[in-house]
């Protein structure tokens, strides 16, 4: 795996742990699954408000842009002045929500675009 791709994964979970942690849920977890063709982090935690989850559908479901990829952090700007799902709207391909008793299961895809 390529440096860039390694600070791109850290910068996702360091950024799923930010918006846990601001909006007081401090008890979760971040599952890393690498594959040759996704990578996948999966947040369990306990249900999120509806609101909350309604900002992070719209902000993630979004179109992810390989320019901020490609050309450098530079196009995202400082990135604690982001709203808190921007920087996973940039990387991220879509997210899966599964609810069960007393636990939410989010998984974000990020699907593989560079050859190893």
């Amino acid at each position: 795996m390529k440096k860039q791709e390694i600070r791109i994964l850290t910068m996702i979970i360091r950024e799923l742990s930010l918006v846990m942690l601001m909006h007081n849920h401090d008890k979760f977890s971040v599952t890393l699954e690498k594959g040759s063709k996704e990578t996948r982090f999966i947040l369990k935690t306990d249900p999120l408000e509806k609101d909350l989850l309604e900002r992070m559908k719209e902000k993630v479901n979004r179109e992810r842009e390989i320019e901020v990829e490609t050309y450098g952090w530079e196009l995202v700007g400082d990135v604690d002045k982001q709203s808190e799902f921007e920087i996973l709207g940039l990387l991220i391909d879509y997210m899966e929500i599964e609810e069960t008793a007393g636990e939410m299961v989010l998984t974000f895809v990020r699907k593989s675009m560079y050859r190893e």
